[in-house]
């Protein structure tokens, strides 16, 4: 028998490779000056939060286009933003896939499930020195470089550049979303209730408008 969520976990391997802000944001005004610079070191500083060696874990589901929603687990284990591992799982804790990250491309291995889930694999994604764990811990997936800074009307800050959109909450607190532009596609972000700096609870992830809720599972 063959666990139906296979279309769901194809797609959600190559989505947990790099993880943006939801659509529908409210318009936003260009800044620039002082309020440009505090709002780049504001997103500069948030990569940092993030304290090495990172491990967690998830459960959620993959609610594929015009499709069921399905259960699936995954993990993280980082070293280092240039060693990082996420495993997928179906929902009986057998392996399906694995992401290795080493800070350039993102591969894909096999696990022994693969073939129960209908997983085939997927090619290398060239996603530049992106950091899973960091996106998983609800910081920006890339180093921040100088770019364009914005304010919601609500008085978000947002900064954009070439690969990422990146949006604060209202209170300028912690990251609340952001957009990854990657070869072939674009991932949002979300962090549906989040209140403080520490990692998110909940992580809402959208690629080709297939949507894949998780969990953090407490430590």
């Amino acid at each position: 028998m063959r666990f139906r969520g296979a279309k769901a976990l194809r797609t959600v391997a190559p989505l947990l490779a790099v993880v943006a802000l939801c659509a529908c944001a409210p318009s936003r005004t260009i800044v620039t000056g002082p309020e440009a610079d505090r709002a780049e070191r504001f997103f500069a500083g948030l990569p940092g939060r993030v304290v090495f060696p990172v491990k967690a874990s998830f459960s959620g589901t993959a609610a594929p286009v015009g499709g069921d929603a399905v259960p699936f687990v995954a993990g993280v284990s980082a070293a280092s933003p240039e060693e990082e591992t996420v495993g997928l799982y179906d929902p009986f804790g057998r392996g399906v896939a694995y992401l290795s990250n080493d800070g350039r491309r993102v591969a894909t291995s096999l696990g022994p499930a693969a073939d129960l889930a209908g997983f085939r694999g997927a090619a290398p994604l060239d996603a530049g020195p992106v950091s899973l764990a960091r996106v998983l811990s609800g910081a920006p997936g890339y180093e921040v470089a100088s770019a364009e800074a914005a304010r919601y009307e609500d008085g978000a800050w947002s900064l954009s550049d070439g690969r990422q959109t990146l949006r604060s909450d209202p209170g300028r607190r912690f990251l609340a979303g952001a957009e990854y532009r990657l070869p072939g596609m674009r991932v949002t972000v979300d962090y549906p209730g989040r209140a403080s700096a520490d990692p998110p609870e909940r992580i809402v992830l959208s690629v080709r408008g297939a949507k894949f809720t998780l969990r953090r599972d407490p430590e």
